[in-house]
């Protein structure tokens, strides 16, 4: 059966104008003239016997045949695009070496990763644990995984500092918000049982304590944010990261201060509890972050791998999914700041 259909490189000129709102992108991205792109586009818009775009003196905008058919024309490309991968990588080996801050990767990714390979098994994924400031090139890194405050964003200024720097160099990064940082008070089911119930954040200032080293002002920030002065003479422990100051959360030593996000993947999760989950939640003045090279960016590997961590993200359990995304989401995106 002969397919009434019109050609391909007039679709692709079409869905790169329609996704960029620009011919001249288009044309940088398909690397020919801003013409040919605006000549392609014509010869769809005559096969159709339709007009696609609205043309305007600096912009262009889709029309309603214009929408409907962008959206076809991205499935369609993005299908291909993926099917056209699997076969040409079958029995191919690629490797992404991935800098992940340790207890986000022993909590959030590992026990995520075995549905990664799954999908993908001739891509590997090999996640090196740090949470000193990666330097891609320096360090062979593709990928990395951080929280910190993004270089030029203005936080609230209230929000509760991240005392980490992501990366050494922000030059041609592309950066993409996985989930906000949200912290939740937590203990154990065992030591509220013998300690009472906390009534009020105003009850944590002079309480046992478990404070993290990699965030050694947590609590006293978390705290202001509330109007609560930190007791400096309250009780206290010190552990290295929020791996431990769970762990001593579960023990029973104290109070632990964590990311929403990180709590469910901790093993023992049902024995904890967060203390007063229905107060109001503040986001800290940074958030997670999927920090790769544009380069690295276009690999399908990296797209591929780039999509499911959005998507795991997406569906990931916590408090901060439901209240404070709307805090960062004007800030996901591609970011080069120098």
């Amino acid at each position: 059966m002969k397919r009434y259909l019109p050609p391909l490189v007039a679709i692709r000129a079409f869905e790169a104008a329609a996704r960029h709102r620009s011919f001249t992108l288009a044309a940088q991205e398909l690397c020919v003239t801003q013409g040919a792109v605006s000549l392609q586009v014509r010869k769809l818009e005559g096969f159709l016997e339709k007009p696609l775009f609205l043309r305007q003196t600096r912009k262009v905008a889709l029309t309603d045949d214009g929408m409907l058919y962008y959206e076809v024309c991205r499935r369609l490309l993005e299908d291909l695009e993926k099917a056209t991968e699997r076969i040409v990588n079958q029995g191919r080996h690629e490797v992404l070496i991935l800098s992940s801050i340790p207890t986000l990767s022993m909590l959030w990714l590992m026990p995520r990763l075995d549905a990664f390979t799954a999908l993908h098994p001739t891509i590997e994924v090999r996640v090196v644990s740090d949470i000193r400031p990666v330097d891609m090139q320096a360090q062979g890194i593709d990928v990395a995984l951080r929280v910190g405050a993004f270089p030029g964003r203005q936080y609230p200024p209230h929000a509760p500092a991240i005392d980490l720097v992501m990366l050494e160099r922000w030059d041609d990064i592309q950066a993409d918000l996985i989930f906000p940082d949200v912290m939740v008070p937590v203990a154990s089911k065992a030591w509220v049982r013998q300690h009472g119930k906390v009534r009020s954040v105003a009850e944590f200032a002079h309480r046992e304590l478990v404070h993290t080293a990699s965030r050694p002002n947590a609590w006293r920030d978390w705290l202001a944010a509330y109007g609560i002065e930190l007791d400096p003479a309250a009780p206290r422990a010190e552990f290295g990261h929020f791996y431990f100051a769970l762990r001593a959360a579960h023990e029973q030593r104290g109070i632990a201060l964590v990311p929403d996000v990180l709590l469910d993947g901790y093993p023992g999760r049902n024995e904890l509890q967060v203390l007063l989950p229905d107060i109001e939640p503040v986001a800290s003045a940074g958030a997670y972050y999927f920090l790769t090279s544009r380069a690295s960016a276009q690999r399908p590997s990296m797209r591929l791998f780039r999509e499911w961590i959005l998507e795991q993200a997406a569906l990931s359990p916590g408090i901060s999914q439901a209240n404070a995304t709307a805090h960062n989401k004007s800030f996901v995106g591609t970011a080069a700041a120098s």
